[in-house]
């Protein structure tokens, strides 16, 4: 994953609203993250599936930091 995406990626993630956080379980999570990324960039099938892959992988550390 480039650095310019990851870094919009957790732009996004820091203004995810803690209670859309909160009523989503992780696959929840990443599709709305995806959905809402892809507005704003399309994303390649590659691009979107280690996207996906990230944020599973980050699931807890994102609803830590929403939790702050």
């Amino acid at each position: 994953m480039s650095p310019p995406l990851l870094r919009q990626l957790w732009q996004m993630i820091e203004q995810i609203p803690h209670q859309t956080l909160a009523r989503l379980d992780d696959s929840g999570l990443v599709g709305w993250v995806v959905v809402h990324l892809e507005k704003s960039r399309p994303l390649k099938t590659e691009e979107r599936k280690a996207v996906e892959g990230y944020l599973y992988d980050h699931t807890m550390l994102i609803r830590d930091m929403a939790g702050t």
